[in-house]
């Protein structure tokens, strides 16, 4: 009984390294070819011919396409921004009144310390020291719960 002799580019091999190449090959064609390039399907019965399109698509084609991509973020970073979102709301329930008040006004009304001095009846010195102290507090929440991102200092 004779062994077959199996070879890759002219070198002898062993059969289970034979068949493992030839399905790696077989894959890489896949997704090189089968995947990216789509197929055609020619029905000539009905005189029907339909173009499956790739099963893979590039952003690259899809904006040659005209499709618009509004705010691409990936989804990690909607996680991460949510996840960051739900910790300050938690963190600014440990502000006093008067410091959420201060937060309020510089960070989500954009006022100026002096304006939100006005606003508040003190001065802006005042409003600058409790902001620090605010943001220290909310600093440490978010320490807390695991973040060391230095970008949140000052």
């Amino acid at each position: 009984m004779s062994r077959k002799e199996y070879r890759i580019q002219g070198q002898k091999v062993t059969e289970e390294l034979y068949k493992e190449y030839y399905r790696m090959d077989r894959r890489r064609r896949y997704l090189e070819d089968d995947v990216k390039a789509g197929s055609i399907d020619i029905d000539m019965e009905k005189e029907k011919v339909t173009f499956n399109p790739n099963k893979e698509d590039s952003y690259d084609r899809l904006k040659d396409e005209g499709v618009q991509f509004e705010n691409i973020q990936a989804v990690e970073d909607i996680v991460f921004d949510k996840a960051t979102l739900l910790i300050l709301t938690e963190a600014l329930k440990e502000l006093d009144e008067e410091e959420k008040q201060i937060i309020d006004s510089l960070y989500y009304d954009k006022l100026s310390a002096r304006k939100t001095g006005e606003k508040i009846g003190r001065s802006h010195q005042t409003v600058g020291k409790k902001r620090d102290k605010a943001l220290q507090k909310l600093k440490k929440h978010f320490n807390k719960k695991g973040y060391q991102d230095s970008s949140f200092t000052r």
